[in-house]
């Protein structure tokens, strides 16, 4: 993997350290059974939007320190359908605990779609929410991927945002970019190159672009050298990278786009006590020493070392978008991003 040029550092708790509280109301959070009555037993209603690679291990490990509490899983294909469907849902929701996403995407919600409760291990994590209605569940950085069988000279691989907006990337079907309504990904990247270089870069960068549905076909396009260049989870990437797919991976030297993954209590939700054990267990040690281990993720917390082989936070410029505008203003941010789009095709 490839750093490009070297910036001066910045870590993940300055990402959004303007989201950090030091503390409000009382801390929440069930312990291990046989130790805390407040814990419920029975089920919880868990509405993910991850894959069984992510939510696999962590259940079982959960069900194991919990066995009087069992979930139920219901798997959606992306942040947006699940947040849709708590929203849909709010007058009677069906679901304890919303699981997967960007915190961006949490903080765009329907205000009274999630419960604002400070859980024990809130303390433990890189971030936490003012509001306290998601938790930081883990870290994931962007890198663009280069399949290096469409792109032959490692001298002309981007280092950089900045060098995709160079024309020679013009041919068709060269940079694959996912739709940012769509992808949750995206809208990273997307506010990522803005805060770097302003509206203005996409100029210059969206020519360039072929803009897809959405995050799978994004990666997988790459991959198989359907385009030549797009952007990856570095988690999937590494993957794919042990695998033997021809790709290189490069975290860029002006800005590298990263998420802050989040998991919540949904408001009115039937099993309050369950569901707050259960967020709460996503940020423990143990969960998270296997987001770690079993799923190549970076961990939340601050005290859970990166997964081997991935670069540390402070070697890398972490991109920092405004929340006022990026998390509350999500609506004109997608709108100026269509416009700019038109004006390119």
């Amino acid at each position: 993997m490839k750093h490009g040029r070297k910036f001066a550092a910045v870590g993940i708790a300055a990402v959004s350290a303007s989201l950090v509280l030091s503390g409000c109301s009382a801390i929440v959070g069930g312990q291990p059974s046989g130790g805390d009555d407040s814990a419920e037993s029975g089920t919880v209603v868990v509405y993910a939007a991850h894959g069984p690679e992510v939510t696999d291990p962590i259940i079982a490990a959960f069900e194991k320190a919990y066995p009087d509490i069992s979930v139920s899983l219901t798997a959606s294909p992306g942040t947006g359908e699940l947040i849709s469907r708590v929203e849909s849902e709010m007058k009677n929701p069906l679901g304890d605990v919303a699981w997967g996403g960007s915190s961006e995407n949490y903080a765009a919600a329907s205000a009274d779609a999630f419960a604002a409760v400070e859980l024990e291990n809130d303390a433990a994590t890189v971030v936490t929410d003012p509001e306290h209605k998601w938790h930081a569940t883990d870290a994931l950085f962007q890198a663009i991927a280069v399949n290096t069988e469409r792109v032959t000279d490692a001298s002309s691989y981007p280092e950089s945002f900045e060098d995709l907006a160079d024309p020679k990337w013009r041919e068709a079907g060269q940079i694959a970019f996912a739709n940012p309504r769509s992808s949750g990904t995206s809208y990273s990247l997307l506010a990522a190159m803005v805060t770097a270089h302003d509206w203005d870069f996409l100029d210059g960068f969206l020519p360039n672009a072929k803009v897809v549905d959405g995050s799978s076909q994004m990666f997988d396009g790459v991959r198989t050298g359907e385009y030549a260049l797009g952007f990856i989870n570095e988690d999937l990437g590494a993957t794919w990278v042990a695998e033997g797919a021809p790709l290189e991976l490069i975290y860029p030297s002006d800005v590298v786009s990263n998420q802050i993954g989040v998991a919540a209590v949904i408001e009115g939700a039937k099993h309050p006590k369950a569901a707050e054990t259960f967020v709460n267990y996503l940020m423990s040690k143990e969960a998270q020493q296997l987001m770690v281990d079993e799923v190549g993720r970076r961990s939340a917390r601050t005290d859970v070392a990166p997964p081997a082989g991935l670069p540390a936070a402070d070697e890398l410029k972490l991109a920092a978008p405004d929340p006022a505008v990026f998390a509350t203003d999500k609506d004109a941010v997608l709108t100026r991003f269509d416009e700019k789009l038109a004006s390119a095709k």
